[in-house]
């Protein structure tokens, strides 16, 4: 926080649902495949800490600090959706070295695995719950 000025603060959110189904499918998707030699080295922990991870970087030079987590609910529709979801965020990484033929056969297993994660609602919405981190610190 050496950058914020006295009295400054910072807002700052992350989302931190790398143990949710939708993330954690995509690894098992991962180690179970013929494309696992291409990608385990992709896979890593959580790129976010828990709320007391930056509870702990902060508080020395905080004068207060707000720290909560929301989880929205994220109304989805069409086939796939949280696959569609993922593939423009954390899903991308897996997708690109492989080539389109192993490309469609993971997509299509990972589709499989989130799909009994996420069911469809008797109306064709798929509901998908997506945890944020939340924190504004005020500094001292």
């Amino acid at each position: 926080m050496e950058r914020l000025a006295p009295g400054g603060t910072l807002a700052v959110q992350m989302p931190r649902n790398f143990d949710a189904p939708s993330h954690t499918l995509i690894a098992e998707t991962v180690r179970h495949g013929p494309w696992h030699s291409k990608l385990a080295g992709l896979l890593r922990p959580s790129p976010v800490g828990d709320p007391q991870h930056y509870y702990a970087l902060v508080e020395a030079q905080a004068a207060s600090i707000d720290i909560w987590e929301t989880e929205y609910l994220h109304i989805l529709q069409g086939p796939d959706p949280v696959k569609e979801w993922t593939k423009g965020t954390w899903l991308k990484q897996f997708l690109d070295p492989l080539d389109l033929p192993q490309r469609l056969a993971f997509e299509l297993d990972y589709a499989r695995r989130v799909g009994q994660a996420y069911p469809v609602q008797p109306n064709g919405n798929t509901l998908f719950p997506f945890r944020r981190l939340f924190m504004v610190v005020q500094k001292a």
